[in-house]
Protein backbone atom coordinates (compact mmCIF):
# COMPACT_ATOMS: atom_id res chain seq x y z
CA UNK A 1 0.00 0.00 0.00
CA UNK A 2 0.78 3.60 -0.80
CA UNK A 3 -1.04 6.51 -0.43
CA UNK A 4 -0.56 9.94 0.18
CA UNK A 5 -3.27 12.29 2.19
CA UNK A 6 -3.32 15.17 4.67
CA UNK A 7 -2.56 15.11 8.15
CA UNK A 8 -6.03 17.29 9.20
CA UNK A 9 -8.44 14.97 7.36
CA UNK A 10 -6.68 11.97 8.87
CA UNK A 11 -6.96 12.79 12.01
CA UNK A 12 -10.63 13.12 11.37
CA UNK A 13 -11.24 10.24 9.97
CA UNK A 14 -9.53 8.83 13.20
CA UNK A 15 -11.76 10.98 15.66
CA UNK A 16 -14.73 9.68 14.16
CA UNK A 17 -13.72 5.33 13.94
CA UNK A 18 -12.34 5.79 17.91
CA UNK A 19 -15.43 6.21 18.84
CA UNK A 20 -15.86 2.42 18.32
CA UNK A 21 -12.75 1.39 20.36
CA UNK A 22 -12.89 -0.06 23.67
CA UNK A 23 -11.05 0.64 27.05
CA UNK A 24 -11.01 -3.02 27.85
CA UNK A 25 -10.25 -4.63 24.73
CA UNK A 26 -10.09 -8.33 24.99
CA UNK A 27 -9.03 -9.34 21.27
CA UNK A 28 -5.49 -7.92 19.72
CA UNK A 29 -7.68 -6.36 16.55
CA UNK A 30 -9.76 -4.33 19.15
CA UNK A 31 -6.51 -2.21 19.54
CA UNK A 32 -6.15 -1.28 16.25
CA UNK A 33 -6.99 0.52 13.04
CA UNK A 34 -7.78 -0.97 10.11
CA UNK A 35 -6.83 0.43 6.62
CA UNK A 36 -7.92 0.12 3.09
CA UNK A 37 -7.26 1.64 0.17
CA UNK A 38 -11.06 2.47 -1.87
CA UNK A 39 -11.45 4.48 -5.10
CA UNK A 40 -12.14 7.60 -2.96
CA UNK A 41 -9.36 7.44 -0.85
CA UNK A 42 -8.50 5.48 2.34
CA UNK A 43 -11.03 3.89 4.30
CA UNK A 44 -10.55 3.73 8.28
CA UNK A 45 -11.82 1.29 10.20
CA UNK A 46 -12.42 0.28 14.47
CA UNK A 47 -14.66 -2.14 15.85
CA UNK A 48 -15.02 -3.18 19.53
CA UNK A 49 -16.65 -6.17 18.29
CA UNK A 50 -19.93 -5.18 17.90
CA UNK A 51 -19.87 -1.58 16.93
CA UNK A 52 -18.12 -0.85 13.79
CA UNK A 53 -17.31 2.64 12.21
CA UNK A 54 -15.95 3.47 9.07
CA UNK A 55 -14.61 6.65 8.03
CA UNK A 56 -13.24 7.65 4.69
CA UNK A 57 -9.81 9.91 4.21
CA UNK A 58 -9.13 11.94 1.14
CA UNK A 59 -6.27 10.17 -0.56
CA UNK A 60 -4.10 9.75 -3.44
CA UNK A 61 -3.95 6.34 -3.73
CA UNK A 62 -0.28 5.14 -5.41
CA UNK A 63 -0.56 1.19 -4.21
CA UNK A 64 -3.45 -0.61 -3.47
CA UNK A 65 -3.13 -2.58 0.09
CA UNK A 66 -4.57 -3.08 3.63
CA UNK A 67 -2.99 -2.60 7.06
CA UNK A 68 -3.58 -2.98 10.89
CA UNK A 69 -2.07 -0.37 12.78
CA UNK A 70 -2.30 0.31 16.49
CA UNK A 71 -5.01 2.52 17.06
CA UNK A 72 -4.03 4.94 19.88
CA UNK A 73 -0.03 4.86 18.49
CA UNK A 74 -1.29 6.07 15.22
CA UNK A 75 -3.34 8.25 16.51
CA UNK A 76 -1.21 9.97 19.08
CA UNK A 77 1.65 10.19 15.63
CA UNK A 78 -0.45 11.50 13.26
CA UNK A 79 -1.49 14.36 16.05
CA UNK A 80 1.69 15.61 15.86
CA UNK A 81 2.06 16.26 12.46
CA UNK A 82 0.77 18.58 9.62
CA UNK A 83 0.24 18.99 5.80
CA UNK A 84 1.02 16.02 3.18
CA UNK A 85 1.72 12.72 4.95
CA UNK A 86 3.11 9.71 2.95
CA UNK A 87 2.04 6.04 4.15
CA UNK A 88 3.67 2.83 2.37
CA UNK A 89 3.61 -0.59 3.73
CA UNK A 90 6.80 -3.13 3.43
CA UNK A 91 6.59 -6.79 3.40
CA UNK A 92 3.41 -6.65 5.54
CA UNK A 93 5.17 -6.08 8.55
CA UNK A 94 5.82 -2.15 8.69
CA UNK A 95 4.37 0.99 7.65
CA UNK A 96 6.61 3.58 6.75
CA UNK A 97 5.24 7.52 7.69
CA UNK A 98 6.57 10.24 6.07
CA UNK A 99 5.72 13.88 6.30
CA UNK A 100 8.10 16.75 5.92
CA UNK A 101 11.41 15.93 7.14
CA UNK A 102 9.87 13.21 9.40
CA UNK A 103 9.68 9.05 9.03
CA UNK A 104 8.90 6.32 11.58
CA UNK A 105 8.10 3.11 11.04
CA UNK A 106 4.99 1.77 12.74
CA UNK A 107 4.79 -2.31 13.49
CA UNK A 108 1.84 -4.00 11.61
CA UNK A 109 -0.86 -6.09 13.49
CA UNK A 110 -2.39 -8.91 11.52
CA UNK A 111 -5.20 -7.41 9.40
CA UNK A 112 -6.31 -11.22 8.32
CA UNK A 113 -7.14 -11.05 12.21
CA UNK A 114 -9.94 -7.85 11.52
CA UNK A 115 -13.27 -9.07 11.22
CA UNK A 116 -15.59 -8.55 8.49
CA UNK A 117 -18.34 -6.05 8.35
CA UNK A 118 -21.71 -7.19 8.70
CA UNK A 119 -23.86 -5.93 5.92
CA UNK A 120 -28.09 -4.31 7.40
CA UNK A 121 -30.32 -5.90 5.35
CA UNK A 122 -33.20 -2.83 4.85
CA UNK A 123 -36.32 -3.46 6.91
CA UNK A 124 -36.62 0.61 6.65
CA UNK A 125 -34.54 3.72 5.70
CA UNK A 126 -35.10 6.92 7.15
CA UNK A 127 -33.26 10.08 6.18
CA UNK A 128 -33.45 13.43 8.28
CA UNK A 129 -31.01 16.56 8.71
CA UNK A 130 -27.76 15.87 11.10
CA UNK A 131 -28.57 19.53 12.43
CA UNK A 132 -32.37 17.81 13.82
CA UNK A 133 -30.69 14.85 15.14
CA UNK A 134 -28.10 16.43 16.58
CA UNK A 135 -30.28 18.73 18.28
CA UNK A 136 -33.35 15.87 19.35
CA UNK A 137 -30.80 13.49 20.73
CA UNK A 138 -28.84 15.69 22.97
CA UNK A 139 -31.96 16.68 24.89
CA UNK A 140 -33.18 13.26 25.40
CA UNK A 141 -30.07 11.36 25.91
CA UNK A 142 -29.75 12.33 29.52
CA UNK A 143 -33.02 10.18 30.41
CA UNK A 144 -31.44 6.89 28.92
CA UNK A 145 -30.84 4.84 32.05
CA UNK A 146 -27.23 3.13 32.80
CA UNK A 147 -28.40 0.49 34.49
CA UNK A 148 -27.12 -2.75 32.84
CA UNK A 149 -29.54 -4.89 34.89
CA UNK A 150 -32.66 -3.19 32.99
CA UNK A 151 -31.07 -3.02 29.43
CA UNK A 152 -33.91 -2.11 27.72
CA UNK A 153 -33.89 1.44 29.37
CA UNK A 154 -29.57 1.99 28.42
CA UNK A 155 -31.82 2.36 24.83
CA UNK A 156 -33.27 5.16 22.92
CA UNK A 157 -36.34 4.09 21.05
CA UNK A 158 -36.87 5.58 17.53
CA UNK A 159 -40.46 5.36 16.80
CA UNK A 160 -41.33 6.06 12.84
CA UNK A 161 -44.03 7.39 11.71
CA UNK A 162 -45.03 8.17 7.98
CA UNK A 163 -44.18 12.40 8.83
CA UNK A 164 -42.23 12.02 11.79
CA UNK A 165 -39.35 10.05 13.58
CA UNK A 166 -39.65 9.95 17.64
CA UNK A 167 -36.81 9.55 19.97
CA UNK A 168 -37.60 8.24 23.26
CA UNK A 169 -35.31 7.59 26.22
CA UNK A 170 -36.88 6.56 29.87
CA UNK A 171 -34.88 6.09 33.28
CA UNK A 172 -37.64 4.85 35.20
CA UNK A 173 -37.55 8.70 37.06
CA UNK A 174 -37.96 10.85 33.91
CA UNK A 175 -39.10 10.34 30.66
CA UNK A 176 -37.63 12.59 27.26
CA UNK A 177 -39.22 12.65 23.77
CA UNK A 178 -38.43 14.78 20.86
CA UNK A 179 -40.57 14.50 17.28
CA UNK A 180 -38.72 15.11 13.51
CA UNK A 181 -40.67 16.54 11.30
CA UNK A 182 -39.63 14.37 8.21
CA UNK A 183 -41.56 12.25 5.66
CA UNK A 184 -41.05 9.02 4.23
CA UNK A 185 -42.28 5.75 2.95
CA UNK A 186 -42.72 3.23 5.18
CA UNK A 187 -42.90 -0.54 3.83
CA UNK A 188 -46.55 -1.51 3.04
CA UNK A 189 -49.00 -2.28 5.39
CA UNK A 190 -46.91 -0.71 8.05
CA UNK A 191 -48.01 2.61 10.07
CA UNK A 192 -45.26 2.94 12.26
CA UNK A 193 -41.75 0.97 13.48
CA UNK A 194 -39.86 0.94 16.59
CA UNK A 195 -36.18 0.32 17.16
CA UNK A 196 -34.41 0.57 20.17
CA UNK A 197 -30.55 2.24 19.52
CA UNK A 198 -28.10 1.83 22.30
CA UNK A 199 -28.08 4.96 24.08
CA UNK A 200 -24.44 5.65 24.64
CA UNK A 201 -23.89 4.83 20.43
CA UNK A 202 -26.83 7.88 19.96
CA UNK A 203 -25.14 10.11 22.61
CA UNK A 204 -21.76 9.43 20.82
CA UNK A 205 -23.25 10.16 16.84
CA UNK A 206 -24.85 13.06 18.33
CA UNK A 207 -21.01 14.45 19.17
CA UNK A 208 -20.01 13.05 16.09
CA UNK A 209 -22.36 14.93 13.60
CA UNK A 210 -21.40 17.81 12.51
CA UNK A 211 -24.57 20.74 12.93
CA UNK A 212 -25.17 20.82 9.43
CA UNK A 213 -28.40 20.34 7.21
CA UNK A 214 -26.80 17.54 5.28
CA UNK A 215 -28.53 14.29 5.43
CA UNK A 216 -27.96 11.82 7.90
CA UNK A 217 -29.30 8.04 6.90
CA UNK A 218 -30.61 5.12 9.05
CA UNK A 219 -30.95 1.75 7.27
CA UNK A 220 -32.67 -0.39 9.91
CA UNK A 221 -33.12 -4.25 9.91
CA UNK A 222 -34.69 -6.47 12.67
CA UNK A 223 -31.18 -7.03 14.60
CA UNK A 224 -28.93 -4.11 13.89
CA UNK A 225 -28.41 -0.31 12.05
CA UNK A 226 -26.57 1.46 9.89
CA UNK A 227 -26.14 5.40 10.17
CA UNK A 228 -23.87 7.39 7.56
CA UNK A 229 -23.53 11.01 7.21
CA UNK A 230 -20.59 12.81 5.14
CA UNK A 231 -17.87 9.57 4.82
CA UNK A 232 -18.42 8.60 7.93
CA UNK A 233 -20.27 4.95 8.64
CA UNK A 234 -21.86 3.26 11.61
CA UNK A 235 -22.37 -0.18 12.16
CA UNK A 236 -24.52 -1.67 15.80
CA UNK A 237 -26.63 -4.00 16.71
CA UNK A 238 -29.57 -2.86 17.92
CA UNK A 239 -30.71 -3.64 21.89
CA UNK A 240 -33.39 -6.37 21.27
CA UNK A 241 -36.92 -6.76 23.48
CA UNK A 242 -39.88 -4.99 24.23
CA UNK A 243 -39.60 -0.96 25.52
CA UNK A 244 -41.71 0.14 27.73
CA UNK A 245 -44.86 1.55 26.26
CA UNK A 246 -44.41 5.04 27.44
CA UNK A 247 -47.67 6.12 26.04
CA UNK A 248 -49.13 4.41 28.83
CA UNK A 249 -47.24 6.61 31.17
CA UNK A 250 -48.20 10.22 29.78
CA UNK A 251 -51.01 11.93 31.42
CA UNK A 252 -53.65 12.34 28.72
CA UNK A 253 -56.03 14.94 31.45
CA UNK A 254 -54.70 17.01 34.04
CA UNK A 255 -56.10 19.18 37.32
CA UNK A 256 -53.75 22.27 37.55
CA UNK A 257 -51.45 23.72 34.08
CA UNK A 258 -48.59 26.27 34.43
CA UNK A 259 -46.86 28.68 32.01
CA UNK A 260 -44.09 29.79 32.52
CA UNK A 261 -41.45 31.58 30.58
CA UNK A 262 -38.27 29.22 30.47
CA UNK A 263 -35.22 31.66 31.05
CA UNK A 264 -36.98 32.98 34.07
CA UNK A 265 -37.91 29.74 35.60
CA UNK A 266 -34.77 28.43 34.77
CA UNK A 267 -32.78 30.96 36.97
CA UNK A 268 -34.88 30.50 39.54
CA UNK A 269 -34.64 26.60 39.59
CA UNK A 270 -30.52 27.08 39.16
CA UNK A 271 -30.19 29.48 42.37
CA UNK A 272 -32.42 26.75 44.25
CA UNK A 273 -30.74 24.11 43.12
CA UNK A 274 -27.48 25.53 44.68
CA UNK A 275 -28.76 25.23 48.49
CA UNK A 276 -30.93 21.97 47.20
CA UNK A 277 -26.99 20.43 46.23
CA UNK A 278 -26.13 21.47 49.76
CA UNK A 279 -28.92 19.70 51.89
CA UNK A 280 -28.95 15.71 52.02
CA UNK A 281 -32.00 15.26 49.89
CA UNK A 282 -30.97 17.56 46.94
CA UNK A 283 -34.91 18.21 47.12
CA UNK A 284 -37.05 21.12 45.55
CA UNK A 285 -40.42 22.25 46.77
CA UNK A 286 -42.92 23.99 44.52
CA UNK A 287 -46.20 25.55 44.71
CA UNK A 288 -48.35 26.51 42.58
CA UNK A 289 -51.26 29.25 43.47
CA UNK A 290 -52.50 31.94 41.52
CA UNK A 291 -50.13 33.36 38.94
CA UNK A 292 -47.41 32.47 41.19
CA UNK A 293 -44.87 29.73 41.45
CA UNK A 294 -42.98 29.40 44.30
CA UNK A 295 -39.94 27.17 44.62
CA UNK A 296 -37.94 26.44 47.93
CA UNK A 297 -35.37 24.88 48.77
CA UNK A 298 -33.71 24.18 52.84
CA UNK A 299 -30.44 22.97 54.00
CA UNK A 300 -28.77 22.67 57.54
CA UNK A 301 -27.10 25.90 56.45
CA UNK A 302 -29.19 28.26 53.99
CA UNK A 303 -32.75 28.06 52.83
CA UNK A 304 -34.22 29.96 49.39
CA UNK A 305 -37.40 31.08 48.37
CA UNK A 306 -38.08 31.58 44.43
CA UNK A 307 -41.04 33.22 43.04
CA UNK A 308 -41.78 32.91 39.41
CA UNK A 309 -45.01 34.76 37.83
CA UNK A 310 -47.30 32.63 35.28
CA UNK A 311 -50.26 31.85 33.83
CA UNK A 312 -52.40 29.38 35.90
CA UNK A 313 -55.26 27.68 35.52
CA UNK A 314 -56.72 24.64 37.88
CA UNK A 315 -56.23 23.86 41.03
CA UNK A 316 -53.25 24.99 43.56
CA UNK A 317 -50.84 22.21 44.46
CA UNK A 318 -47.66 21.29 46.23
CA UNK A 319 -45.07 19.35 44.90
CA UNK A 320 -41.57 18.28 45.24
CA UNK A 321 -38.74 17.23 42.79
CA UNK A 322 -34.80 15.78 42.36
CA UNK A 323 -33.66 19.63 41.90
CA UNK A 324 -31.25 17.85 39.04
CA UNK A 325 -34.49 15.95 37.37
CA UNK A 326 -36.16 19.48 36.99
CA UNK A 327 -32.84 21.19 35.91
CA UNK A 328 -32.34 18.48 33.13
CA UNK A 329 -35.31 18.84 31.65
CA UNK A 330 -35.86 22.93 31.31
CA UNK A 331 -32.68 23.54 30.19
CA UNK A 332 -32.97 21.24 27.12
CA UNK A 333 -36.29 22.69 26.18
CA UNK A 334 -35.51 25.11 23.34
CA UNK A 335 -38.89 27.36 23.51
CA UNK A 336 -39.20 30.60 25.27
CA UNK A 337 -41.80 29.43 27.36
CA UNK A 338 -42.95 26.22 28.68
CA UNK A 339 -46.50 24.64 30.24
CA UNK A 340 -45.96 22.11 33.14
CA UNK A 341 -48.83 20.24 33.66
CA UNK A 342 -50.12 18.40 37.11
CA UNK A 343 -52.67 16.05 38.84
CA UNK A 344 -51.56 15.12 42.27
CA UNK A 345 -48.69 15.85 44.17
CA UNK A 346 -47.61 11.69 43.86
CA UNK A 347 -48.37 11.78 40.07
CA UNK A 348 -45.98 12.82 37.32
CA UNK A 349 -45.65 16.50 35.81
CA UNK A 350 -45.81 16.61 32.42
CA UNK A 351 -43.52 19.59 30.70
CA UNK A 352 -44.71 20.23 27.00
CA UNK A 353 -45.06 23.09 25.07
CA UNK A 354 -47.83 25.68 25.63
CA UNK A 355 -48.60 25.08 21.91
CA UNK A 356 -47.76 22.46 19.45
CA UNK A 357 -46.43 19.22 20.28
CA UNK A 358 -42.53 19.00 19.23
CA UNK A 359 -40.92 17.70 22.58
CA UNK A 360 -42.57 16.28 25.89
CA UNK A 361 -41.18 15.41 29.32
CA UNK A 362 -42.15 13.72 32.01
CA UNK A 363 -41.01 13.56 35.94
CA UNK A 364 -41.82 11.68 38.68
CA UNK A 365 -42.42 14.00 41.62
CA UNK A 366 -40.62 12.80 44.87
CA UNK A 367 -42.93 11.95 48.20
CA UNK A 368 -42.61 14.36 51.05
CA UNK A 369 -44.36 14.62 54.39
CA UNK A 370 -47.04 17.53 55.03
Amino acid sequence: MQVIFNASNFNHGMGMVAHAQTPRPTRAFQEGVFLETREDGLQLTCTDGEVTITSTVPAAVREDGIALLPAKLTADWMRSLSGEVELTTRDNRQTVVKNAGSKTSLVMMEAEDFPDIAQVPSEAVVTLSQQKFKAAVSRIIFAVSTDETRRILTGCLMEIFPEEVRFVCLDGYRLAMQRVYVEHQLPQGKESLSFILPGKLMKDLAAMIPDSDQPLTFTLSKTHFMASFGRTTVYSPLILGEYINYKQILPTSWTTAVRADRQALMASVDRASIVARDGSNNLLKLMVDDQVLTISANAERAEATEQVAIDFDGTPLNIAFNAAYLTDVIKNIDTPDLAMRFNTNVSPCVVCPVTGNQYTYLILPVRVAE
